[in-house]
């Protein structure tokens, strides 16, 4: 049988989300259950080890070991790389992740306050700058020192990271258990694979960005698993269905994680 340990945003805590990984296993193999990590997303940013984080989460889905979901920062981290360094996009032969709308589309829509005030240009090079302040610059330089955050032109970006951040789902599944990055209300959840292409980009931006905790249940049949919103401790909202998991790992407090099939809350201090 299989334990899913829900793993709150890592944001590039590498060293944290291995300590974490060995407690998993530890307590999976007291139950004599087989461990299997989800993550939550927002996988890098703000952290020292970005790089390290998602091959390292790469290379445990492609063995089987891992799973992860889509989090509004590796969106942000893909639209700003197709928005300012193209080419890196280019060299990995990738793209923006399903349903995604690139940056200068969206200020054609003039769907923000910066959208409606800005020139277009300047809408483009705010939201990009924004995702450097909220750690995009240290996503950078974890894959390359010379990475100039003020230079795109001459940014390099592992190309299988990449390949493998555009593919991310934008939820998990598994008996009993739904995951996606941040909360959603039944309507957002069965959103997601609506035929309706409108529909389905609202119900992806609240899957990645909403903070607002749902009426009643997301889903009859299943607990559901976020991140995105820190708190200090996982919360479980049993009437709801809901448990929240990021216990702010990306601001240097702890990470933590949710251990489905036994309801154990493990987590581990961020150096």
């Amino acid at each position: 049988m299989l334990l899913h340990a829900v793993v709150g945003d890592v944001h590039g805590q590498f060293d944290a989300l291995r300590r974490l990984e060995d407690r998993i296993a530890a307590h999976a193999a007291r139950e004599g259950l087989t461990p299997r990590i989800v993550s939550v997303g927002d996988l890098v940013d703000r952290g020292p080890q970005s790089a390290q984080t998602v091959a390292h989460v790469r290379r445990g889905v492609a063995a089987g070991t891992h799973h992860a979901v889509l989090g509004n920062h590796e969106q942000m981290f893909l639209l700003a790389l197709e928005a300012r360094a193209p080419q890196v996009l280019h060299r990995a032969q990738c793209g923006l992740p399903p349903d995604t709308v690139p940056f200068r589309e969206f200020w054609g829509r003039k769907g923000s306050n910066a959208s409606r005030a800005l020139p277009e240009d300047a809408f483009v090079q705010f939201q990009v700058l924004s995702w450097l302040v909220q750690g995009g610059a240290a996503t950078l330089w974890s894959y390359a020192e010379s990475n100039d955050p003020s230079r795109p032109d001459h940014w390099e970006v592992d190309p299988d990271d990449l390949r493998f951040l555009q593919g991310l789902p934008i939820s998990f599944r598994a008996p009993g258990l739904v995951v996606t990055h941040a909360l959603v209300d039944r309507e957002a959840l069965a959103g997601l694979t609506s035929a309706d292409p409108f529909a389905r980009e609202r119900a992806r931006e609240a899957a990645l960005w909403n903070r607002r905790l749902p009426r009643g249940r997301p889903d009859d049949d299943a607990v559901h698993v976020s991140g995105h919103t820190p708190l200090s401790r996982v919360r479980r909202r049993d009437a709801l269905g809901v448990v929240q998991c990021d216990t702010g790992a990306g601001f240097g407090k702890r990470l933590s994680a949710l251990c489905v099939e036994t309801g154990r809350v493990l987590s581990v201090s961020v150096h």
